[in-house]
């Protein structure tokens, strides 16, 4: 077993470095690389995945993930400002660090790729550029502070991120009647959130 996994290990390292190949001159600065990060007047701990400092003097924050979804549009809401996965975002604008890319690296057999944000073009592979870079990191940054803002004033709202979508997929039913809204608003006719 431990031979077919060294196997299996090997074949998907080798198919990584491909992806990798293609990629513009960089360097991989750190790894695994643990830090605060400071939003609003929140101190938070995190481990960034890796860092690699760009052909330009920028840096690019990467993700590892080895499941099917990798969305970089989850890192947004612009109408709520709750984005679904927060966590790139925080160590993209609140690293010392100048960023030109914010990536996921998906690692699956097969399904190798990157995806995310860039500000320019040929930064990374697959990932999209910013139309604003600049803009896109203070919008950002201003929806991680609002987040941090209420948190710190004590908002603890049940309010589900995507409605009933939510709560038909959460195993607290039994403790939070929140769902019991969302019902009664289908059997009312109205529309839930």
């Amino acid at each position: 077993f431990a031979a077919m996994e060294k196997a299996r290990l090997a074949k998907l390292a080798r198919e990584w470095l491909e992806v990798e190949s293609r990629r513009a001159p960089f360097e991989v600065v750190a790894v695994e690389r643990e830090g605060s990060f400071r939003i609003g007047n929140l101190e938070l701990k995190g481990r960034i995945d890796r860092l690699d400092r760009l052909a330009d003097g920028s840096h690019a924050v990467i993700d590892y993930k080895t499941g099917e979804r990798v969305n970089p549009q989850d890192w947004s809401d612009p109408e709520r400002g709750r984005p679904r996965e927060p966590q790139l975002t925080i160590y993209a604008t609140a690293s010392a660090e100048p960023m030109g890319a914010v990536a996921f690296a998906r690692v699956k057999a097969g399904k190798m790729r990157f995806a995310g944000f860039s500000r320019g073009k040929d930064v990374i592979p697959q990932v999209a550029i910013a139309r604003h870079w600049p803009g896109l990191l203070e919008g950002w940054q201003k929806g991680l502070a609002r987040l941090a803002g209420d948190f710190e004033a004590g908002d603890a709202r049940v309010d589900p991120r995507d409605g009933a979508a939510t709560c038909r997929t959460c195993d607290l039913q039994t403790v939070c009647r929140v769902h019991e809204r969302f019902a009664f608003l289908d059997e009312a006719g109205g529309e839930p959130e």
